[in-house]
């Protein structure tokens, strides 16, 4: 990404703010993981994928996709990565509600 920005010449302030837009929500992937490590396989490995892990991958290449775009187009960044900042307070918080309630046992006591 940081490539891709130099060769197009974005705003290397703005390409530290979009590198900075999922630094919150990478932080809290990583809290989680290390609060209640995720027992499935993984989205790499077969079997059942962990929904925090695909959830993770998801996020990073569509924030990849998106930035680069940005920057080919020559777009504002800094917009962009408010977008994304925007995003991590939903999605960082689904992330730590799983560690304390995961979703699979809503779902078993729903079922029972």
């Amino acid at each position: 990404m940081g490539l891709i920005g130099v060769y197009k010449e974005a705003s290397l302030t703005d390409l530290a703010v979009y590198f900075g837009s999922l630094t919150a929500y990478a932080a809290t992937y990583i809290w989680a993981e290390s609060k209640r490590p995720s027992t499935k396989t993984g989205i790499i490995k077969s079997g059942p994928s962990s929904r925090r892990e695909v959830m993770i991958y998801v996020v990073v290449i569509l924030w990849a996709i998106a930035g680069g775009f940005s920057m080919w187009f020559k777009a504002n960044l800094s917009e962009l990565s408010i977008y994304f900042v925007s995003l991590t307070g939903f999605v960082a918080s689904w992330i730590a509600g799983e560690v304390y309630t995961p979703q699979d046992k809503i779902n078993d006591d729903l079922n029972k």
